[in-house]
């Protein structure tokens, strides 16, 4: 193995540990997200639009399982398209995926529209409202009409005392996994930096951006699907 991909295999380590922490049953959102796919699109072949796919969680949990599904994935974090591509390797999916480093702009206008869609822990990152909206029309634009959509975000109330309790529940989640206080206490800081919005706010986005019949599915500690 050579030192990019013992780098690159560290890197995602240590990202899906953390994640999983910070995202208690984080494997089962894939699993009820494949469930809901898999509900719509039957055992016939279907293409799968992943924004934010960089670190290849979602080829690893969904590709070698449907093996009809192809992937089109996009995130403009070099690294962690390397990340995906090397899982895609190693997984043997090379030739039912496409990753391309940038937004959802950066699709060539001649793609074909997908059978579903997915957007998983992407959208706090976003701080415009604007730009939040901009980027889930345009990933109902990439839909065939009807088609399913995931997505799951952080979500709260940023001055309620609601999402003050979950996130000292979630910091003591990091606690209890071996962290240190100090390490947690300043992760409560840098959460705060991501952008929260109430969950009516976020169906409202959704409803302006064309999607319907939405519908939660997920909650776990300071995100929801």
């Amino acid at each position: 193995m050579d030192k990019l991909s013992t780098h690159l295999l560290e890197k995602a380590r240590t990202y899906e540990q953390s994640t999983r922490i910070s995202v208690p049953a984080y494997d089962t959102l894939f699993a009820v997200a494949q469930a809901y796919f898999r509900s719509h699109l039957g055992e016939q072949e279907a293409s799968l639009l992943v924004v934010g796919a960089g670190g290849g969680n979602e080829l690893s949990a969904w590709g070698p399982t449907n093996p009809l599904w192809t992937f089109t994935g996009i995130d403009p974090a070099v690294e962690m398209l390397q990340i995906a591509q090397h899982k895609a390797v190693q997984l043997e999916l090379e030739s039912r995926v496409r990753l391309l480093q940038g937004t959802i702009e950066s699709l060539p206008q001649t793609t074909p529209k997908f059978d579903a869609a997915s957007c998983i822990l992407v959208l706090h990152f976003i701080v415009d409202r604007q730009e939040k909206l901009h980027l889930l029309q345009n990933i109902h634009d990439q839909l065939k009409p009807g088609k399913p959509f995931v997505l799951a975000c952080a979500y709260g109330d940023r001055e309620s005392d609601e999402l003050q309790d979950r996130i000292k529940i979630w910091q003591s989640v990091f606690l209890d996994a071996g962290y240190t206080k100090e390490k947690v206490e300043n992760m409560g800081k840098v959460i705060m930096n991501i952008s929260f919005i109430s969950d009516q706010e976020i169906q409202q986005l959704l409803s302006e951006a064309g999607f319907k019949n939405i519908t939660r599915f997920f909650s776990s500690g300071l995100f929801a699907g």
